[in-house]
C-alpha cells in the first residue's frame, strides 16, 4: 500500500475560495465528534450492516453555516480537520450540496489533495467506496455520509440504485442523533423535524442486503 505524506494545515486557513467562506465548523467540533461516541454508536449501531454499510456520519449545517459533525468512525473527519484538509474537501460545502445530491466521496476532492484525503478517509479506514446524500430540511443542510468495506464489484451502481432507501435510512439517523445535536444548536433555531410527511412520506427502509448480488 502506498502511504502518502500527510501535510499539517492549520484548521482556520482559508483555502478554497468556492466554500471556504460559507461553511464555519463549531467551535468544539473536535470535542463533540468524540464527546458522543459511544452514544453515536449505539444509536446507529443498528444500520451498521444494511447495504453492506460500514461507516455512517451525518453532517448537520445550520442556517449560518454552522457545521456540526456526528459519526461512527470519528477519526475519519478528525483527521481532515486536524490537518486542514477539510478546505479542500467540498463534501464541506453547502454550494456543492445544492448541485450534487448523490456523489461518491472522491468526486469532492480537490486534485491538488485528492491522493492526501483519498488516504485519510478511504485507504486508512480500509473503506472500499463511499458516497454522500445531501438534502436540505428547511433552513438546515443536512449530508448523509457512507462507506463500505465491500470487495464486492458494482458498488457505485449498488447504491445509486438504493439511493432512495439509504436517503431514508440517513432520515432516520437524523431523527435519532437530533437530541444530542439539539444541545449544540443555536436556541434561537427552530431544530427540523423528519416526521415532516412532506419531506418524509415513507418510512426508512432498513432490511439486511448483505447477500444481494452487485453484479
Amino acid at each position: 500500500m502506498k502511504i502518502y505524506a500527510i501535510n499539517r494545515l492549520p484548521i482556520t486557513e482559508a483555502v478554497d475560495p468556492t466554500f471556504s467562506s460559507e461553511v464555519i465548523l463549531h467551535e468544539n467540533i473536535l470535542d463533540i465528534l468524540f464527546k458522543h461516541k459511544e452514544e453515536i454508536y449505539k444509536k446507529l449501531i443498528d444500520l451498521k450492516g444494511t447495504f453492506l454499510i460500514d461507516h455512517i456520519s451525518i453532517k448537520i449545517i445550520d442556517p449560518s453555516g454552522k457545521l456540526l459533525i456526528f459519526s461512527i468512525t470519528p477519526s475519519v473527519e478528525y483527521n481532515l480537520i486536524v490537518q486542514g484538509l477539510w478546505k479542500h474537501d467540498k463534501s464541506f460545502s453547502i454550494t456543492f450540496q445544492e448541485n450534487n445530491d448523490f456523489y461518491p466521496w472522491e468526486m469532492a476532492y480537490s486534485k491538488d489533495y485528492f491522493n492526501e484525503i483519498k488516504y485519510l478517509k478511504e485507504i486508512k479506514h480500509g473503506f472500499t467506496f463511499g458516497f454522500n446524500i445531501s438534502k436540505k430540511l428547511g433552513d438546515f443542510n443536512l449530508i448523509y455520509s457512507y462507506a463500505t468495506r465491500s470487495k464486492n464489484n458494482g458498488l457505485p451502481d449498488y447504491y445509486e440504485k438504493h439511493r432512495n432507501e439509504l436517503a431514508h435510512m440517513g432520515d432516520y439517523g437524523y431523527k435519532v442523533i437530533s437530541n444530542i445535536y439539539a444541545n449544540y444548536c443555536n436556541p434561537n433555531l427552530d431544530i427540523p423535524c423528519t416526521t415532516d410527511k412532506k419531506n418524509y412520506p415513507q418510512k426508512p427502509f432498513l432490511t439486511l442486503l448483505i447477500n444481494e448480488s452487485l453484479l
